[in-house]
């Protein structure tokens, strides 16, 4: 059974992570994406982290159930291309800095002229104006903009250890789209969906992170902020995850190591225990620190305390929850050999994860604009330039040590 966005085909025209990841959201429900990108060197996630073979691990996760196609939109010819296959889409995604699909004449009022029904979105760091619409944007600006870095490192900022606000952006992207794809069923019309990275951090994080500042004026009972609820706890042989924010949970814990913690006045209520954080994690600690954490958690399943081990990013994937849905998977990527990575969440009834490996630039540049009638002189001189274009890359690769 194909994939719920079958028959869709999507226009991706966007680089690093928040594009092409919502482009591989509608990717793995069944669209046909199609990835446009610059000769030679490509999308710029190619490099970036490991690799092997030349292909990136970051890439090969972000760009699976697509097809490439190489373009120099700055030349006559190849713009053409573009934009005959452009009559063809359902979607266009964009990631360019603001005004340059413009200056290519690429935008949505070029491109919905001939294709009423297209749906747009175009991704930003900022926003399509304002005063930082120009800014150069990385993820770690956006956690600083968006004040979450404020918030990681106690008195000193820090940022996530991940790309955060990319990813939510990719997700925010994505239900747009399927959300306007749903609306043109009914209008016919198409629409443009400006998405920025701010305004997605500002979505995501606001309701857990910002509710001391939600509620304006006076007469408001503050509680805390909810990171301060759930402590990760020292044990014998590692670190767990348990949710003591009830009195009896703290209460199930302390009759099972033989304490009698949840009797002290000073942790025996959850506002107690948040005012003393930093004292309560040393006496909860002490309590752990000659059991296991298979023990702990055994023992707290038991009682009904929510509780969970601390896996590392070497062994997450063992975790018996993961292998037992099947949460990841591994496949032979047919020149960059083993890979492992996640299955997507939503599981629809389509049959095979992936469908296609994540491939090199220009593997599909025949294949595609065959099918939209694009000559074939002009596809034979786009071959020939990207054979060289790959040739001279792999040079560049190999005296510099890289595969």
């Amino acid at each position: 059974m194909p994939g719920p966005l079958s028959g869709y085909r999507v226009l991706e025209l966007t680089s690093t992570v928040s594009g092409p990841m919502a482009a591989m959201i509608l990717a793995d429900q069944g669209a046909d994406v199609i990835k446009i990108e610059p000769p030679l060197f490509g999308d710029t996630a190619r490099y970036l982290g490991s690799s092997r073979a030349g292909m990136g691990a970051m890439f090969a996760v972000l760009n699976r159930n697509k097809r490439s196609v190489a373009l120099d939109l700055k030349v006559a010819a190849e713009k053409d291309a573009f934009l005959a296959l452009a009559q063809t889409a359902d979607v266009v995604i964009e990631n360019y800095r603001p005004g340059v699909v413009q200056s290519l004449g690429i935008d949505y009022e070029a491109l919905s002229a001939r294709n009423p029904g297209l749906v747009y979105a175009s991704i930003s760091g900022y926003g399509q104006d304002g005063p930082y619409q120009n800014r150069r944007v990385f993820d770690p600006l956006i956690q600083a903009t968006a004040g979450t870095a404020a918030e990681q490192g106690g008195e000193i900022p820090a940022n996530m250890r991940a790309i955060v606000y990319d990813k939510v952006t990719a997700l925010t992207t994505s239900q747009a789209v399927t959300a306007a794809l749903l609306e043109r069923g009914r209008t016919g019309l198409g629409q443009y969906l400006p998405i920025s990275m701010l305004d997605s951090a500002l979505y995501y994080m606001w309701p857990d992170m910002m509710w001391s500042r939600t509620l304006l004026g006076d007469d408001i009972q503050h509680k805390g902020e909810l990171a301060d609820y759930f402590p990760i706890f020292r044990a014998r042989d590692g670190y767990v995850s348990i949710v003591l924010v009830s009195d009896e949970s703290l209460e199930m814990l302390s009759i099972w190591r033989g304490s009698e913690l949840h009797l002290d006045v000073r942790y025996s209520t959850l506002p107690a225990r948040l005012a003393r954080a930093a004292a309560f994690k040393i006496e909860v600690e002490a309590l752990l620190a000659e059991v296991s954490t298979d023990e702990i958690c055994e023992m707290m399943d038991a009682f009904g305390v929510p509780v969970a081990r601390v896996n590392t990013l070497d062994n997450v994937h063992d975790d018996e929850q993961v292998r037992h849905a099947g949460s990841l998977v591994e496949s032979e990527h047919p020149r960059a050999g083993r890979m492992r990575y996640p299955r997507p969440p939503a599981r629809f009834a389509v049959p095979v994860f992936p469908e296609r490996h994540a491939p090199y630039i220009g593997d599909d540049t025949r294949e595609v604009l065959a099918s939209v009638g694009v000559a074939d002189d002009i596809i034979c001189a786009l071959e020939d330039r990207d054979a060289l274009n790959a040739a001279t890359l792999q040079a560049e690769m190999d005296a510099a040590g890289g595969t």
